[in-house]
């Protein structure tokens, strides 16, 4: 069912979010169960943040519009073979094309389907090319008229042109602001979520998100003591949490495997830039019930394999965060 959304969600090229949550919501969901909107709400946002992260689409939630990504290649780390996957929209005449490129070059090329194996979500195949040379993904690309950027790796391009965490704090405008009389929560970094009851005694910079009456949409402060500044979610969370040292991006040097709890999910971004180091989503796990750096014991974490070091370095220097090295064979998959 996945991807036949991929597919109507191309035809289009853009949508309006209504647009897309009526695409959600007849081929998505089960047709003959009649289910409420807090059940599937936040499975709706998941798979968002999922389709995002494997380069179909890019939401704007400011303007409500769902746009998809020009079809393309990316390079994917290796240390043999150049690999290549298949981002942006998609279609079956687009998949058959890819086949019969690659047919023709059998003798040089291989194309694979890779189950995401994603137990929470059902998510569309990784289409994965293998060729004996970046020449030959060239030619593919050519002939399909989609891009392909063989320079290197789309994870290291990715995690390079997202902007360090410094500078999107210097980029923050505070002004002395009254309190909002709006509904509120503040994020606890001792737990890692948004609560409405805030913690007395906590340290450093608070983020604050408000919910308009008006129009409903979020929106979120950073304070600093009777000072704020308007930012936006993802980074405001990484902010807050660098502001007062805690870490909490879990890392396998042995598996080269990543673990961002769910509920601080990565800047787009570096989620993309992850997921592009194999084109396989994020896996569901749960850690060991045991604190782990600043990550709560038992917390949800997603887990992005096929992560090398310097990635992971580089995308933990970005956020601030200082990587906690950890055994990933101690997390319940």
């Amino acid at each position: 069912m996945s991807e036949k959304m991929i597919y109507a969600m191309s035809t289009k090229g853009s949508l309006s979010i209504d647009q897309f949550n009526e695409i959600f919501r007849m081929l998505y969901l089960p047709s003959n169960v009649d289910i409420e909107e807090p059940i599937y709400i936040n499975l709706r946002r998941y798979f968002i943040r999922l389709l995002d992260s494997l380069g179909y689409c890019e939401f704007d939630f400011n303007r409500r519009m769902v746009h998809m990504c020009p079809p393309g290649l990316a390079l994917l780390p290796s240390y043999g073979l150049p690999r290549a996957v298949l981002t942006g929209m998609r279609s079956p005449r687009l998949v058959k094309n890819l086949k019969i490129s690659v047919r023709k070059r059998r003798e040089k090329a291989l194309l694979s389907f890779l189950s995401q194996g994603n137990r929470v979500i059902n998510m569309p195949p990784s289409i994965c090319i293998e060729a004996a040379d970046n020449q030959i993904l060239q030619e593919i690309a050519d002939e399909l008229k989609i891009s392909f950027y063989k320079e290197g790796p789309a994870s290291w391009r990715l995690a390079n042109f997202s902007s360090p965490i410094d500078e999107v704090k210097r980029s923050l405008v505070f002004e002395e602001r009254d309190e909002l009389g709006w509904k509120r929560r503040v994020f606890m970094k001792n737990m890692l979520f948004f609560s409405k009851k805030a913690e007395e005694g906590e340290a450093g910079q608070t983020l604050v998100e408000y919910t308009s009456p008006i129009d409903k949409q979020l929106r979120h402060w950073l304070w600093n003591g009777a000072e704020s500044a308007e930012v936006e979610r993802d980074w405001g969370r990484y902010l807050s949490l660098a502001d007062s040292g805690f870490n909490i991006l879990l890392y396998d040097r042995k598996l080269c495997r990543m673990a961002v709890p769910i509920t601080v999910p990565l800047p787009c971004i570096l989620a993309r830039a992850l997921v592009v180091c194999t084109g396989i989503a994020p896996a569901l796990a749960r850690t060991p019930l045991k604190r782990r750096g600043d990550v709560p014991p038992g917390c949800h974490v997603q887990i992005y394999p096929g992560v090398t070091s310097a990635i992971a370095s580089l995308i933990s220097e970005k956020l601030g965060q200082k990587l906690i090295l950890i055994s990933f064979k101690m997390i319940k998959w």
